[in-house]
């Protein structure tokens, strides 16, 4: 692909970052690793939802201050509800 980041990757970036810090307590380092890895890659999308897949599978409890953060960058990013609405 290829070229500069744009400055709207970049602070979607941080905030998935900023997003997948406050969820240390909850996820597991290999799960942290998971949603990394795709944050490495430049996969936003493929990021947010991996974090929202292992955190319904897991049945992990998503901190209640965490919750409009995950609401906003999935309209944000157009992530559809199906993945995002059963953690917040």
């Amino acid at each position: 692909m290829g070229g500069a980041v744009t400055p709207a990757y970049q602070r979607l970036e941080t905030e998935l970052r900023r997003l997948l810090d406050a969820l240390k307590g909850v996820f597991t380092g290999t799960q942290c690793e998971a949603v990394e890895e795709f944050l490495r890659a430049g996969e936003y999308g493929v990021a947010f939802e991996t974090l929202c897949g292992i955190a319904v599978e897991e049945h992990h409890a998503i901190p209640i201050e965490l919750r409009p953060a995950i609401r906003s960058l999935a309209q944000e990013m157009g992530i559809t509800p199906d993945w995002w609405e059963p953690i917040v």
